[in-house]
């Protein structure tokens, strides 16, 4: 025969662990004698310091999302890139026209690549976008691998669509006979530079 009591230790209630107390409670077990104030003080420290931390790290996550979005934002002209070279590489390898659709499979690589290294570069080290253009978030070299592998492409594959990374020119992109970087006219004319 077994009997069930409403005093055993497995229906009795349990007990509300001290990280858990309200400042009330907390109060209410110290008039009572059942906690020493000075354990009662460290609790109530403990607890203003974890509200503390709950609030900075709401305001970080706060943060977290905004930069996100900005760098979202930044990039969207290179995720556009990426689905468009994508077409083009289908488009070039149904039709059968093979150096298009080698340039356009190594370009979307190439694109990939740069937006994934952004993306990870910015989740591993979460920060605000240092720049709204997204030339800014490609290493150096890209330009210019891109603009050699267009180079090499016959002319008559160049009649369509520009790709993005070869019609952009930054100002500071300007090269001369001599490969040497030139000003853009703006900046010629206050240097007094002639036409």
């Amino acid at each position: 025969m077994t009997l069930e009591s409403k005093n055993c230790k497995a229906c009795r209630p349990k007990r509300k662990p001290p990280t858990k107390l309200s400042a009330k409670e907390i109060h209410n077990k110290v008039q009572t004698g059942d906690m020493n104030v000075l354990v009662a003080k460290h609790l109530r420290e403990k607890q203003a310091q974890d509200e503390r931390n709950k609030q900075a790290m709401a305001a970080r996550k706060r943060w977290l999302k905004v930069w996100r979005v900005e760098l979202r934002t930044a990039i969207a002209p290179i995720t556009r890139e990426i689905a468009s070279a994508r077409k083009a590489w289908e488009y070039a390898k149904d039709k059968g026209y093979v150096d298009k659709a080698e340039f356009y499979f190594r370009y979307h690589a190439i694109l990939k690549h740069e937006k994934a290294h952004i993306e990870l570069s910015h989740a591993t080290n979460p920060r605000r976008p240092h720049s709204a253009r997204w030339a800014d978030y490609l290493a150096d070299n890209v330009f210019t691998i891109v603009r050699e592998m267009w180079a090499g492409l016959p002319p008559i594959y160049k009649a369509g669509k520009i790709p993005l990374l070869i019609k952009y020119r930054d100002e500071f992109t300007q090269v001369n006979k001599d490969g040497k970087f030139v000003p853009p006219r703006s900046l010629a004319y206050l240097k007094g530079e002639s036409k």
